[in-house]
């Protein structure tokens, strides 16, 4: 079974620091910000890891031999939104294993603990930086510190930060900031004269203008902007600004992790982001779960959730309910509508990031039910959820349970015939030994990994940028180096000039260069099933939720 992603403990201890002072950041002249508090075993930040080999940890050596500008480059290119689970848990193993530093790499923890909190380990970043020893000379450690102020609404703590800066003010980050603080402070005009000069060098992107022309005038714009940032999402939540799960799509890791820790917003809003941050790898199932169950129900609705997900499949609060009802279910002569009501929940997914939640948020519940007596569209739903936790074997046994005492997919419908092969393809590659055993029982051949690729899409991007990630990739193959090749898959997983095939070869062999390859098998088994929500669109159970079906009884896979 996939493990559920470490966290540290520790993670109550992290503060980024207290800052007490006049309202106006601008008002003092105040001494310098500390970020942490040190401990006499402090290390600096880049060193400074949370998790231990039984939590996943890379080996101390980690950085051995490794080039710090080349390591600046890779953490600066980390993705911003993992587009996989297995990318977020990717991240969490590399930049939170322990491992001396290299020579030299005098800002790189500053950029760790940035590049986790800007992905939405918002939590992880600050308890590194509250383990690691202060380092005045790091600008990025107050980068990552004003970043995860933003994230909190706490627009006057960001804003004390400028003032405690010992240099680099006039970073674009920080004169983007400036404007908002200016605007916090009552001092509209130095706001207005700050943006101007942002507009004047061209260094505001458009979005950037909207928001921060917004939070200047406090007129809102005609169409509602998408906050991508933490600067953006601070505007967003200090002005009372609409928002909606579709705002999302665009949004940075620390902005939907936010949004799905909110708990000023509507449960329906943090569920989509919870759902969003699940598929991430950057937020725990157990907060989706927990949100989902801050909704009130009547025990009348609860009783006719399957009616109301016929009615409203697509409602965040559809999820919530059937979820709801699936916990009530806890008696032994339950066990039969339970089923079918979690392969309902499942059925209604209709793209990857909520498909790959509910497969994490039901993933006990369906582990219990092996040796259940269920449908074939039921079998296939719970077929699917196993791979997504990494469970190849028990997948294995669900998909042999669609074809049943018959053994050959030509006695069911021609739906389901399609949907076991694409099913039995899809564990191919999480799982090639497993699949050949299914598709072989079943009289079926495996298509090539090439029949879940996505459709083309322009190849944009930097060259430049690309050819360089490449290289750090090579580099840390050949050398040994487990971190940079961590980073490297990480960075590469970010490129799109070099086209998806490229792209999934360097992200799969930096994992198990990086001693992750379990890794790389998910990665690859995430990006095409991914690939077929966004090409096939397929149709999954749709079970009825009453009365009894057909029975089927998965039978033991022999391995």
């Amino acid at each position: 079974m996939r493990a559920t992603k470490p966290r540290a403990a520790i993670a109550a201890l992290a503060l980024f620091g207290i800052i007490c002072g006049a309202p106006s950041a601008f008002a003092q002249d105040a001494p310098p910000t500390e970020l942490v508090e040190t401990t006499p075993l402090a290390t600096d930040a880049f060193s400074t890891g949370t998790l231990d080999p039984s939590e996943g940890a890379l080996p101390r050596t980690l950085w051995r031999d490794t080039d710090p500008q080349t390591l600046a480059f890779l953490l600066d290119a980390a993705p911003a939104k993992p587009s996989t689970p297995s990318l977020g848990e990717a991240m969490t193993r590399t930049l939170l294993s322990p491992g001396d530093a290299p020579l030299g790499a005098l800002d790189l923890g500053g950029r760790k603990v940035f590049a986790l909190a800007r992905a939405g380990l918002v939590e992880e970043a600050r308890t590194v930086a509250s383990l690691a020893a202060r380092d005045s000379t790091d600008l990025w450690l107050d980068r990552a510190a004003a970043y995860a102020d933003l994230l909190d609404q706490n627009i006057e703590q960001a804003c004390q930060r400028i003032a405690g800066l010992q240099g680099g003010r006039d970073a674009l980050f920080w004169v983007k900031l400036r404007v908002l603080c200016y605007v916090q402070a009552g001092e509209a005009d130095a706001a207005d004269l700050t943006l101007g000069v942002l507009r004047e060098q061209g260094s505001l992107s458009d979005l950037d203008d909207v928001f921060l022309s917004f939070a200047t005038t406090g007129v809102a714009p005609k169409s509602p902007p998408e906050p991508i940032s933490a600067l953006h999402y601070a505007i967003v939540r200090a002005n009372d600004f609409a928002l909606s799960s579709s705002m999302m799509d665009n949004a940075e890791g620390g902005v939907i992790a936010a949004i799905a820790r909110d708990g000023a917003l509507e449960p329906e809003l943090q569920i989509s982001g919870a759902m969003r941050g699940v598929a991430m790898g950057v937020v725990p199932p157990s907060l989706l779960a927990s949100v989902m169950q801050k909704l009130s129900f009547d025990p009348a609705e609860i009783s006719a959730a399957g009616n109301t997900a016929t009615e409203r499949p697509n409602d965040p609060r559809t999820d919530a309910l059937l979820y709801q009802s699936v916990q009530e279910m806890t008696a032994p002569e339950f066990l039969r509508d339970k089923a079918t009501r979690i392969a309902l929940a499942l059925s209604l997914a209709d793209s990857f990031h909520r498909a790959f939640a509910l497969s994490t948020l039901y993933a006990n519940e369906i582990d219990a039910l092996d040796g259940a007596v269920l449908t074939p569209d039921e079998a296939a739903a719970f077929a699917l959820a196993r791979m997504a936790v990494g469970d190849s074997v028990g997948a294995g046994r669900w998909l042999t349970s669609m074809i049943g005492v018959n053994e050959s997919v030509a006695a069911l419908p021609e739906r389901q015939a399609t949907l076991f092969i694409d099913l039995v393809n899809l564990l191919a590659v999480l799982d090639p030994q497993t699949a050949a055993i299914v598709a072989r029982n079943a009289d079926v051949s495996i298509l090539s990994g090439a029949e879940f690729a996505a459709p083309a899409t322009a190849q944009d991007g930097d060259p430049s940028k690309t050819a360089q990630i490449i290289e750090a990739a090579f580099d840390a193959a050949l050398g040994g180096k487990a971190g940079q090749a961590g980073l490297a898959a990480l960075a590469a997983s970010e490129i799109s000039h070099a086209g998806a095939a490229i792209r999934s070869v360097i992200v799969g062999q930096s994992l198990r260069a990086a001693g992750m390859p379990e890794l790389q098998r998910l990665y690859e088994f995430e990006t095409a099933w991914a690939a077929w929500f966004a090409v096939a669109a397929p149709e999954l159970a749709e079970p009825e939720d009453r009365g009894f079906g057909p029975r089927i009884k998965p039978q033991p896979q022999d391995q």
